[in-house]
């Protein structure tokens, strides 16, 4: 081809090379890192992490990243050993900021993306699309505290949501599968302290006046159930409400199958027969 017998063109294709491997070799690294963290760090929360470097093709990747919140308590929100974030040439034409994420936490993986309103407020996102895998939940220490109840299993699935204005949730959805789990329950029903299940499956819908939930499927060697109804959102998570009903299958050597109501909270739920 001609194009290639020119050279202009190996000139340029030089310069190109030249300038990617002198930004890759003397990127400011400590100085990006402090200013994203800066731009991340409010009053309600603090990101931390031990060392950046730029990610093949537009991205940046870190280092056991650690988000806090004071709102959040102890456990910090979220801790990872990594996160790669990539920067999209479509932005140059997007209102948002889309940015794409992948990394290792808890055990397992995640990737996605997430849009903000500019770099100077990347977090929280206006909006997200995540999928994860392999996630171990007891290594979960937020899910503990804001549960009530420390959730056991590998969980993977997928989480997408979108915000208004304001930063509220006015749409989105979720699905989870865990497998290998157990929930303890804060007070015994039909005898039993603790749920442990072979396989749960869990679908969500976000709405701005709560969370639908469509389906909870679980089943175990003791008990098979299946749920569905309406979850109302409380500041403190582990206080929302429920609004549940269903049937509880208890597996021996009589087998016993209920309609059930559920009420109470996430924290304190409390059954009621139909």
């Amino acid at each position: 081809m001609k194009l290639f017998k020119k050279k202009s063109f190996w000139f340029v294709l030089y310069g190109i090379c030249i300038t990617t491997i002198f930004l890759y070799v003397l990127f400011p690294a400590e100085t990006v890192r402090s200013k994203l963290e800066s731009s991340v760090n409010s009053s309600d929360f603090i990101f931390r992490s031990s060392s950046l470097r730029v990610s093949f093709p537009f991205g940046l990747k870190f280092k056991n990243v650690t988000l806090r919140s004071p709102s959040f308590g102890q456990n910090p929100v979220f801790h990872g050993e990594s996160l790669d974030i990539q920067y999209s040439l479509l932005n140059l034409i997007r209102k948002r900021l889309i940015l794409g994420l992948s990394g290792q936490a808890y055990g397992g993986s995640f990737n996605g993306s997430s849009a903000v309103l500019s770099w100077k407020k990347i977090f929280p996102p206006a909006e997200a699309k995540l999928y994860f895998k392999n996630i171990d939940l007891q290594k979960f220490g937020l899910l503990k505290n804001k549960v009530g109840g420390e959730i056991s299993g590998k969980a993977h699935g997928f989480l997408n949501y979108e915000t208004d204005d304001a930063g509220g949730v006015t749409e989105g959805a979720l699905q989870v599968f865990i497998s290998n789990g157990a929930y303890p329950l804060a007070e015994p029903f039909l005898g039993i302290n603790k749920i442990d299940f072979t396989t749960a499956h869990i679908e969500a819908v976000f709405q701005s006046e709560g969370i639908g939930l469509k389906l909870l499927e679980l089943s175990g060697e003791r008990i098979n159930c299946s749920l569905a109804g309406d979850i109302i959102p409380d500041a403190d998570l582990a206080e929302s409400r429920l609004d549940l009903k269903g049937t509880i299958e208890i597996i021996g050597k009589d087998r016993t199958k209920v309609q059930v109501a559920i009420g109470g909270t996430l924290a304190n739920p409390v059954f009621k027969y139909i």
